[in-house]
């Protein structure tokens, strides 16, 4: 019988073949995720890997460099697009690449390098020979010999299914939950985004614990697999792969049952419902390079304004044309947008707070600037026989005392509110972007503030802060008398489902707003890959969401994670216009097992793994026999006896 500490009889790897194996499936992996879209890779992308483990040598540091490199292969096909900040501040790829981008994939790696190690270690399966006819046995004993031997390959195959399984639901975990540098966009559930059928399971388990589907069945696969080959090979006989028969079932069930979580939450099943209110959006694309942002180029709102009112003249045009094709000379229902949101970076001028009162400080820009042209806006939209329109804006904003000349503003990312009436309403991003909001220990270390500026030519101080509260926004909806919770989400907080939850509440109508700027990473798949993560964001919570996108994409969300008039165009993201939609808001959307537990199968997922790695513990270190083991006389008393 062979153990965890020894390949498979005459299929051990080299060094160099195990590599190979790490970086080719790390490639294979990094197909299932956008741009290249193959979903079906997820479901056996871990194979080249759990070959390189599993038919080498055993030991927790080669499992780390076999997953790590992986892991490196993989995300940096994934994340190529953050090379695209090095332009921005003049450094080529060549400098950029080796000095920030490898670093930070060998970085981002190390988790998918852990969960290798212990999966080459404790969660090893128990390689042995299959019975083969060479033996000289008769046919009879052979057969119950394969018998046993299938037997107990299906018991280390599961047993090793399900540990991995559930240890990479603590991986994806503690990447979403890394604090600054939680990113959701590479965890295993996003392939299972197509469809939107296996993904309606994260309002029950979250992003981490959708993890566990595609890697159990990785493991299924390659343990029936071989158990399949072997007995082909060593004994000419076949016995039923049950383990896989068992994953197709679960597969296919929690498939079934997605679908049906899909429809009820679709808008077309919540358009029959009362307590539904199709609220009207209207969301904005300007598509300004990030160069121009930073050279001073967005010095007027006037251009925001201007594509304003043309977007709501065209989706009135729209609206008609619609309604004379569908009841030709019947009467015309107008639904233009009640809320326009327009991108993060949106505002010429940033606005000022009062620190202690939390109060809008009435400076030249607001009296002189912003509030003559909003107001000038909504007479002209007026004309358009709609109510005017609740603006949501990304802007920055700066806490200043006035009472105290020696204080120092303090920026945030700030999601602004101009409600028709009152005053507006402002929420802060609380999620900053290290080295892009911020830059850790700047204020402490002069060091960091030296190499900031040599690198990138801008000042490490003055960065953002952070916002903080739970407590969501209550905006009117014009032209009645209901209110919608708005729950805030800057840039790509939409994509973190864990830190908006604190924002739901079980009573009242709730919509997510996002504004976001992809404009650091250029044209590339980070508007996609966002956009994706915020529909999982959706389901997870069941709310529905709009955002707009300076660069990225631009689109609205329903609770079921469908995409709602996507602007795209000749499938591009990157482009100007505007999406609109009627956004299913319901009443009565209740909270989901996520929203009330968050990622709670992290527990459940961290003992399963400890239960699983006994017996590989035990048999490592020999504890049971140890007991056993009977006592031996020590040398001196049993001296001189005959």
């Amino acid at each position: 019988m062979e153990s965890e500490g020894t390949p498979m009889a005459g299929a051990g790897l080299s060094r160099r073949t195990a590599v190979l194996l790490s970086l080719l499936g790390g490639l294979l992996m990094s197909l299932a995720f956008h741009p290249c879209d193959c979903g079906g890779m997820v479901w056996v992308g871990l194979l080249p890997l759990l070959t390189a483990l599993w038919l080498g040598k055993s030991g927790f540091l080669r499992g780390f460099l076999l997953g790590w490199l992986y892991a490196v292969a993989w995300h940096s096909v994934n994340f190529w697009w953050v090379n695209n900040v090095g332009s921005l501040f003049g450094n080529p790829l060549w400098v950029f690449g080796p000095a920030i981008f490898l670093p930070l994939m060998g970085l981002y790696a190390v988790l998918v390098g852990l969960w290798a190690g212990v999966a080459n270690t404790l969660l090893r399966p128990r390689l042995e020979p299959v019975p083969t006819e060479e033996q000289g046995l008769p046919q009879i004993r052979r057969q119950q010999m394969c018998d046993d031997w299938a037997l107990r390959d299906l018991g280390t195959t599961l047993r090793c299914a399900l540990g991995c399984g559930m240890l990479w639901v603590c991986v994806d975990w503690a990447r979403g939950a890394a604090g600054p540098a939680a990113i959701t966009w590479a965890h295993l559930a996003m392939p299972l985004y197509h469809g939107l059928s296996l993904a309606q399971w994260a309002d029950v388990v979250g992003l981490a614990g959708l993890a566990f589907l595609p890697v159990f069945t990785n493991v299924v696969l390659w343990g029936a697999g071989r158990r399949c080959i072997l007995l082909y090979k060593g004994a000419r006989t076949y016995r039923s792969p049950w383990d896989f028969y068992l994953c197709m079932v679960l597969v296919f069930g929690l498939f079934i049952g997605g679908i049906f979580f899909a429809r009820a939450y679709s808008p077309t099943a919540m358009a029959s419902r009362k307590s539904v209110l199709h609220l009207p959006v209207m969301s904005m694309q300007r598509d300004i390079d990030q160069h121009v942002i930073f050279s001073g180029g967005v010095d007027s709102d006037a251009p925001m304004m201007r594509d304003t009112l043309q977007h709501m003249q065209q989706v009135q045009q729209n609206t008609i044309e619609q309604a004379l094709r569908q009841k030709p000379g019947g009467g015309l229902q107008q639904a233009l947008p009640v809320w326009v949101v327009w991108p993060e970076s949106a505002m010429a001028r940033p606005l000022w707070r009062d620190a202690k009162t939390r109060e809008l400080l009435p400076d030249r820009y607001t009296t002189e600037v912003l509030q003559p042209s909003l107001a000038q806006l909504r007479e002209e939209i007026g004309e358009l026989a709609t109510p005017p329109p609740v603006f949501f804006a990304g802007t920055t904003l700066y806490d200043l005392d006035p009472a105290d000349p020696t204080h120092l503003p303090r920026g945030h990312n700030t999601l602004a509110v101009f409600p028709p009436d009152g005053a507006p309403l402002t929420a802060s991003k609380q999620h900053l972007m290290p080295f892009g909001e911020y830059v850790p220990f700047a204020e402490s270390c002069a060091w960091v503030r030296d190499g900031y500026r040599a690198f990138t030519g801008m000042d490490a101080c003055g960065m953002l802060y952070p916002g903080e509260g739970t407590e969501p926004l209550n905006v009117p909806v014009p032209g009645s008398d209901e209110t919608v919770q708005v729950i805030p989400a800057v840039c790509f907080e939409d994509g973190l489902p864990g830190l908006l939850r604190p924002f739901v509440r079980r009573t009242g109508r709730q919509v997510i707003v996002n504004c976001t700027n992809d404009g650091w990473f250029g044209d590339s798949s980070c508007g996609e890959m966002q956009a994706r993560a915020a529909a999982y964001t959706c389901i997870a919570l069941r709310r529905p969401m709009v955002r707009a996108a300076n660069k990225g994409l631009c689109c609205a969300i329903a609770p079921n994670g469908a995409l709602l008039d996507p602007l795209r165009k000749d499938g591009d993201c990157h482009t100007r216009g505007f999406s609109y939609a009627l956004l299913p808001v319901d009443a009565e959307a209740g909270l989901t097992i996520f929203a009330v537990l968050g990622e709670w199968t992290v527990i459940p997922a961290l003992l399963t793994v400890i239960l699983t790695s006994l017996p590989a513990f035990f048999r490592r270190y020999d504890t049971i026999s140890a007991f056993r083991r009977p006592l031996q006389p020590r040398a001196g008393l049993t001296k001189g006896k005959k």
